[in-house]
C-alpha cells in the first residue's frame, strides 16, 4: 500500500495479492520476441503481476476502484484498506474499471450475500454488465459477484463520460472488455489515470500494438492504448494499472526511444 497527491486528491494503490504468468500464455502471438523483455521475466519466463485495487479520496468521497479476487484467495484488500484507514463503511462508491472476477471479488459478504460496502453506490459499466447478461452465465463471477448488485438496488449502469464527483470522471477505453472503463483524476493542474487492464505489464507499455490473450477484442484494445499513451505522455500524468508490481503507481517514460513503465520509487518515503 502506498499513496500520493494527484493536485487535492489523494490516490492510494492497494493490494489483493500477487499472481504469476507464464508470459508466453499471455502473449501468444509474441513468443520469439519475448527474449528483448527477459529482464521484466521471472528466471522461469513468468510476468509477476499485482492484483491491485485504488482508493480515491476526492471532494468528500472515498472512491474504490475494483475490488479484487475476493476471500476465496484470502487477498488481503480489507487489510490494506484497514492500514489506509478505511473501513468498508466508508467507501462511498464502489467502481469497476471491468468486471473480470479479479476485480469484483470483494463486492458481497459471502455469508448472507449483503453488500460487502455498506454505503457505496456501485458503478458498473453497461457494455461489461449486457455483455455479462447476454452471455447467460450458470456460474461464475459475474452471477455471484454482480448480478445480484441489482437485486439489491445499490447498482447503477454507467457509460460514456461519466462524472463521478467534480474531480473523478470515467473515459471508455475498450478492447480488454466490450466496457472497459478508465477513471481520470485531476485536481490541481495534475492528472491520474486509473487504466485498469488496459495494459496488463510492462510490456504492454512498450509494445502498444500486442494483444494478450485475455484481450476480449484486439481491433479495439490497440487503438484504445494508443488514445491512453498520448493522453498520459500529453499531460505527464500518473498512471495507476492494475498488474502492475505493486503499487501499481508509475509513469510512462521514453528511454532510447522506447516507452516504458517506472514505477513511483517509495523507498524514502
Amino acid at each position: 500500500m502506498a499513496s500520493v497527491h494527484v493536485g487535492d486528491i489523494e490516490l492510494t494503490g492497494l493490494s489483493d495479492g500477487p499472481g504469476q504468468f507464464p508470459a508466453s500464455r499471455v502473449y501468444p502471438d509474441h513468443v520469439d520476441e519475448l527474449h528483448h523483455y527477459a529482464h521484466l521475466l521471472d528466471a522461469d519466463g513468468n510476468i509477476n503481476q499485482n492484483f491491485g485495487c485504488f482508493l480515491l479520496r476526492a471532494d468528500a468521497q472515498t472512491v474504490l476502484v475494483d475490488t479484487g479476487n475476493g476471500p476465496e484467495r484470502d487477498g488481503p484488500l480489507l487489510r490494506e484498506l484497514e492500514a489506509a484507514g478505511v473501513s468498508p463503511a466508508d467507501i462511498d462508491v464502489v467502481i469497476f474499471t471491468h468486471l473480470h472476477g479479479d476485480h469484483t471479488g470483494w463486492n458481497r459478504n459471502r455469508e448472507d450475500g449483503t453488500p460487502r460496502f455498506t454505503r457505496a453506490r456501485y458503478l458498473v459499466p453497461k457494455a461489461d454488465w449486457d455483455a455479462g447478461i447476454e452471455a447467460n452465465r450458470d456460474g461464475g463471477s459475474f452471477n455471484r459477484d454482480i448480478r445480484p448488485l441489482q437485486a439489491l438496488g445499490v447498482m447503477e449502469l454507467i457509460e460514456g463520460e461519466y462524472s463521478i464527483t467534480p474531480s473523478l470522471s470515467t473515459l471508455p477505453t475498450p478492447g480488454h472488455t466490450p466496457g472497459h472503463t478508465t477513471i481520470v483524476a485531476r485536481s490541481g493542474g495534475a492528472e491520474a489515470y486509473v487504466v485498469g487492464d488496459a495494459f496488463l505489464s510492462p510490456i504492454d507499455v512498450a509494445e502498444l500494438e500486442w494483444v494478450t490473450s485475455w484481450d476480449n477484442d484486439g481491433t479495439k484494445v490497440v487503438p484504445t492504448r494508443r488514445m491512453l499513451a498520448e493522453r498520459i505522455e500529453a499531460s505527464n500524468a500518473l498512471v495507476a494499472a492494475s498488474h502492475m508490481p505493486a503499487p501499481g503507481l508509475g509513469h510512462f517514460m521514453v528511454v532510447d526511444g522506447r516507452r516504458t513503465w517506472a514505477g513511483v520509487d517509495f523507498s524514502g518515503k
